[in-house]
């Protein structure tokens, strides 16, 4: 499969982080370590159904691989153990499911007017992440 998300993107932009990450249950100290780091993610297709997604910063990195419509186990950046189900919308979003006692949170992964756009929401709290495309 061929998407506009795959590359690699630079943060660029963060609006509501912070209200996002105490939402999600982050405590103060990692929450200020995350609110100031920058970062960077790929998105790369692995073959087989499956997308990677590898995200460095400066404060903690991720490089997990995600087989689209199925149920993986995953620990997040703060440590929080989570039930995560992706699957494509289209060629250009990826949308993510975490489930975590008793809980939600939606993440999606949108290419638009040659950006990545990273919306995530919990319980009505709902924060956007603005990348650009890595030269």
């Amino acid at each position: 499969m061929t998407s506009p998300l795959f590359g690699k993107w630079k943060l660029e932009k963060n609006e509501n982080f912070d209200e996002y990450m105490k939402k999600i249950g982050v405590n103060v100290a990692l929450r200020k370590m995350g609110a100031l780091a920058s970062s960077t993610s790929e998105i790369t297709d692995e073959g087989g159904n499956k997308v990677r997604i590898n995200t460095q910063s400066t404060f903690k990195s991720t490089n997990r691989i995600f087989p689209i419509g199925e149920e993986i186990e995953e620990q997040r950046m703060d440590g929080q153990k989570v039930k995560t189900t992706t699957v494509w919308e289209g060629n250009n979003k990826l949308h993510q499911i975490q489930l975590w006692d008793d809980r939600k949170a939606v993440q999606d992964w949108t290419y638009e007017d040659g950006k990545l756009i990273l919306r995530l929401e919990c319980e009505g709290v709902v924060c956007t992440r603005i990348n650009t495309r890595c030269q």
